[in-house]
C-alpha cells in the first residue's frame, strides 16, 4: 500500500451514521490508530488490500505451501477473508443450517445458536435436530473434547438479560433461543428487512451490551432469507472500523458512513473488476476494519503480539502473563505437594483426609470462592470464563508465593492446572508465567488416576470423557514442566493418604 499524505486525525461521525457496533463514543481504542500515517489514495489502499487478501486465500485452497504473501504484514498478522462465505465458521454455520433453513422458526434458532457457539468444530460435530431437545444439546456440548464456544478473546459473546434474568451463554444456546424462537421470528419479519433495525430490535428482547453476535446471526439470515434480511441494507460501524472509515469519508466526501460504502461499491469496478462477486455494505465496513489493522501495523500502533499474530490452524488467544520480575527473581524450592489430576478425581476428599491426619492443607482457590458464595451468585461469578480463569490464576500465584518456603503444605491443584483451564478459555499464557512456573517450584506432585465412579461437582461441570481428556493434559504438562509426576492409584482415601506418607517417608530417608 502506498504511503504520501499524512493523516491527522479521526473525523467527527456524521448525524445519520448507523451506531457502531458495541461503540463506546468517549473511549473507542482505536481510534487514534492511523493519526501520523502517510496515505497517498484511501480507496485504492482498500483495493489493494482486498485483492491481496483474496490472492492469498486463493493460494492457500490450491495448496500453495506458506508464506503466501510477499507482505511481512500478511505473513505474520491475522485477517478475515474478503468475502464472509470463505471463512471457516460460517461455511460450517451454512451446512449446519441447510436442513432447516425451510422451517423459519428452526431456522432463526439454528443460526442464533451458531453464531453463540461461532466454532466450526462444533457445528461439524453436532446435527441441527438437536437443538429440538435442549436437554440432550446440553449434553452433546459438555461432551465434545474442546470447549464448545469460538473463544471470547477472538468472539466474545456476553450473557444475555432477559424477563429479569441473566442468561449465561450455554443457557442462551441451549434453552434460550429454543424457548423465544418465534418471538425472534416475530420481532425479525417487523423489521421491513433493514439489519439496523432487526438488530435493535432483537437487542430490545436480549439487553447485550455488545450486540456483535446478533448482528452476526442477522446478517447470516440474509443468506437464507434475503426477504426477510436485506442484504444490501445498511449496517452498523464497528469501532474497529470508524477509522479507516471516516479517512474513507473524509477522502470521498461522503455524508455518511453508508454513503461511503455505497461509494466503494461503485468502486469497485474501476479499482477491483475480477472480482469473484460485488460487495455489500457489510463487506465494505468489516474490511474497513482489516484495513485499519493493516495499517495499522504499517503505523506501528499495533504490535505482532500475543492474538495479533497468524498461526495456521489456530485461533486467537487473550494474553495473560506476570510482570517481568516473577521470571528474573531467583529459583524458590518449597515444600508445597500438590494433589493434581483431572475433574472428580478424588483430589478434594483426600485433601480433606491429609488434614485429619494433621497435614496443612490448602483448598482450590475455585472452590473457597465458590464455597463461600451465596447459591445464586455462584453461576454469575463464572460467566465471563476469561475474568474467572484470570482471577483464579492470580490469586493461585499469590496464594504460592506467600506459603513460606520451608513449610510441608498441600494444595489442591496449582498454577499448573489453572494453564489448562485458562488456555481452554481462551488464555495464552505467556513467557514470564513460564519461567515462573520453572523457577518457582512445588516440592512434589502426586497426580491421582482417574476414579471409577465419576461424579460432577459445583465446580468441574465437564463429562466424564472431558474429565478423562483433561487429565491427561495436565499429567503431560507437569511432565513438561520437569516433575517427577508420583501416580496415586484409585484406592480408598485411607490407603491413598497411606501411599503418599510413604511417598514423603522414602523421600526423606
Amino acid at each position: 500500500m502506498r504511503a504520501r499524505c499524512v493523516v491527522v486525525g479521526i473525523g467527527v461521525v456524521r448525524s445519520d451514521v448507523c451506531n457502531p457496533i458495541g461503540r463506546d463514543d468517549l473511549n473507542n481504542p482505536y481510534a487514534q490508530a492511523l493519526v501520523g500515517l502517510e496515505l497517498d489514495n484511501p480507496v485504492e489502499s482498500f483495493f489493494d488490500f482486498c485483492r491481496e487478501r483474496e490472492a492469498i486465500r486463493q493460494r492457500r485452497s490450491d495448496g500453495q505451501p506458506a508464506p503466501w504473501s510477499d507482505d511481512p504484514v500478511f505473513q505474520k498478522g491475522r485477517f478475515l477473508n474478503v468475502f464472509r462465505e470463505d471463512d471457516r465458521t460460517s461455511q460450517a454455520l451454512m451446512r449446519f443450517v441447510e436442513p432447516v433453513a425451510n422451517d423459519l422458526p428452526r431456522l432463526v434458532q439454528a443460526v442464533f445458536f451458531a453464531r453463540w457457539c461461532n466454532r466450526s468444530e462444533t457445528l461439524e460435530a453436532l446435527d441441527v435436530a438437536l437443538l429440538l431437545d435442549p436437554e440432550a444439546l446440553r449434553r452433546a456440548l459438555e461432551n465434545l473434547p474442546n470447549q464448545p464456544w469460538c473463544n471470547v478473546t477472538a468472539y466474545p459473546v456476553e450473557p444475555i438479560h432477559f424477563d429479569g434474568r441473566l442468561i449465561s451463554r450455554l443457557d442462551a444456546a441451549t434453552y434460550l433461543f429454543d424457548h423465544i424462537k418465534e418471538q425472534l421470528v416475530a420481532v425479525l419479519c417487523a423489521s421491513a428487512g433493514q439489519v439496523t433495525v432487526a438488530t435493535q430490535a432483537v437487542n430490545d428482547v436480549l439487553g447485550m451490551h455488545n450486540d456483535f453476535p446478533i448482528f452476526m446471526a442477522v446478517m447470516d439470515l440474509a443468506w437464507f432469507r434475503p426477504d426477510m434480511i436485506d442484504p444490501a441494507s445498511p449496517v452498523p460501524t464497528g469501532i474497529g472500523a470508524e477509522p479507516f472509515m471516516d479517512i474513507l469519508a473524509d477522502y470521498l466526501g461522503a455524508s455518511s458512513h453508508h454513503d461511503v460504502a455505497e461509494q466503494m461499491i461503485a468502486l469497485q469496478a474501476r479499482y477491483w473488476p475480477d472480482a469473484k462477486r460485488s460487495l455489500q455494505p457489510i463487506d465494505v465496513e468489516y474490511l474497513t476494519c482489516e484495513c485499519r489493522k493493516y495499517l495499522s501495523y504499517i503505523n506501528g500502533t499495533k504490535t505482532f503480539v500475543g492474538k495479533n499474530v497468524f498461526y495456521p490452524g489456530q485461533t486467537p488467544a487473550l494474553l495473560c502473563d506476570l510482570p517481568n520480575h516473577f521470571a528474573d527473581a531467583d529459583p524458590v524450592d518449597t515444600q508445597l505437594h500438590v494433589l493434581a489430576g483431572g475433574p472428580c478425581s478424588g483430589k478434594t476428599t483426600l485433601l480433606l483426609a491429609l488434614a485429619k491426619a494433621g497435614y496443612t492443607t490448602r483448598q482450590e482457590t475455585a472452590k473457597i470462592w465458590l464455597d463461600e458464595a451465596a447459591p445464586h451468585e455462584r453461576e454469575s461469578m463464572r460467566i465471563d470464563p476469561i475474568s474467572w480463569q484470570r482471577r483464579v490464576f492470580r490469586a493461585d500465584v499469590e496464594m504460592t508465593m506467600q506459603v513460606p518456603p520451608d513449610d510441608l503444605v498441600f494444595c489442591d491443584t496449582s498454577c499448573v492446572e489453572n494453564l489448562i483451564f485458562g488456555e481452554r478459555a481462551g488464555l495464552a499464557f505467556g513467557p514470564n508465567t513460564q519461567a515462573w512456573l520453572r523457577r518457582y517450584r512445588y516440592r512434589r506432585v502426586f497426580f491421582c488416576e482417574p476414579l471409577a465412579t465419576y461424579e460432577q461437582t459445583l465446580i468441574r461441570k465437564e463429562s466424564q470423557e472431558v474429565a478423562l481428556s483433561i487429565s491427561a493434559q495436565i499429567a503431560e504438562r507437569y511432565q513438561e514442566l520437569g516433575y517427577d509426576v508420583v501416580r496415586v492409584p484409585a484406592l480408598s482415601v485411607e490407603d491413598r493418604v497411606a501411599w503418599i506418607e510413604r511417598a514423603i517417608l522414602s523421600e526423606r530417608n
